[in-house]
């Protein structure tokens, strides 16, 4: 049914999808590869493990802090991949969210166009505070399609005022179209906390690169590894730990190198999967009362698709007039 729907979506894209390629945010979708939830309810999959980002407040070593960090963020990597892509959220759109713990989630659409989604995570008693922005990106060319959510993450802890930074990877999907589907990471990811001096690395194996016109001429290559990460921690520039592990499994440090303390930070089968539970009385925003969402959740894609096309439309009609100085 995916395929079906995006062969139908690209053919009328015609040539520009083997040049250029397409930019899919600016491209209406159809419903039935969505999944009835919105951008800002999705981003919280990628903090399915926020008890890590507790673990770090209680170290009082900057250097296992980092560590427990990586470790939420790799692990992280894991739940943000799906087959069904989210609503795009309305401009003003919000979502509200708290863990068992106590921790609370505040998100909200802050721009149309380019889509940035905006969050803040807050510990109840104040000792973290995890906030960013996200540009989500995603573009199609052949039988591809590459996304990231481009945006810098920061955590504040209140223990000695610290920030930890990064930024995601960008990801591709191939098969979309024909084929065996797959999904790699790529990159570096580089995170910093300048107020004690440590900095980490982490490089995602993305395997061979191949072309979508080679793909067609040169046959299926087979790519191995492809979750496979490495890396290494520095305080004050002097390399202290490496890392090894995937993003699919596991994140484990060792002290010194190979060979030295090792200290597993994140396991997927281990540690437990956290979501947060929409708040009872949220904001009139909320995105749980999009007409166009309601109707996918009731199984009703006729009607979801009506009301879809509808605030695709006073969305246009808004943009139009914010560029005009109207609103």
């Amino acid at each position: 049914m995916q395929r079906q729907a995006i062969w139908d979506l690209l053919k009328n894209l015609g040539s520009h999808l083997l040049r250029e390629g397409v930019n899919l945010t600016k491209v209406s979708l159809p419903v039935k590869v969505f999944e009835p939830r919105s951008f800002l309810q999705r981003i919280t999959d990628n903090w399915a493990y926020i008890d890590l980002l507790e673990k770090a407040v209680d170290a009082t070593d900057p250097i296992k802090r980092m560590q427990y960090v990586v470790g939420f963020v790799i692990g992280g990597l894991r739940r943000q991949t799906s087959t069904l892509k989210p609503f795009n959220p309305i401009l003003g759109e919000t979502y509200q969210g708290v863990y068992s713990s106590g921790v609370r989630v505040h998100a909200e659409q802050i721009s149309h166009h380019p889509p940035v989604s905006s969050w803040q995570v807050a510990d109840p008693d104040g000792k973290f505070i995890f906030s960013g922005s996200g540009n989500w990106k995603a573009s199609a060319r052949g039988n591809s399609i590459k996304g990231q959510q481009a945006g810098v993450n920061r955590v504040h802890f209140s223990r000695d005022g610290a920030v930890i930074t990064w930024e995601l990877p960008s990801l591709l999907l191939r098969g979309i179209l024909w084929g065996e589907r797959s999904l790699k990471y790529s990159g570096t990811i580089t995170f910093r906390d300048d107020l004690n001096d440590v900095e980490c690395d982490i490089t995602i194996d993305g395997g061979s690169k191949q072309g979508f016109l080679s793909s067609l001429w040169r046959g299926k290559k087979v790519q191995k590894n492809l979750d496979q990460l490495h890396g290494s921690l520095r305080k004050g520039g002097a390399d202290v730990d490496t890392v090894h592990g995937s993003w699919l499994t596991s994140v484990e440090w060792q002290r010194g190198g190979p060979g030295g303390k090792s200290l597993r930070v994140w396991d997927v089968a281990r540690n437990p999967v956290q979501a947060p539970k929409p708040i009872i009385e949220p904001l009139p925003s909320d995105c749980r009362f999009r007409e166009d969402l309601q109707s996918l959740q009731k199984g009703d894609r006729d009607k979801a698709q009506e009301w879809k096309s509808r605030l695709e439309h006073v969305q246009r009609t808004d943009q139009a007039l914010r560029v005009a100085g109207r609103l």
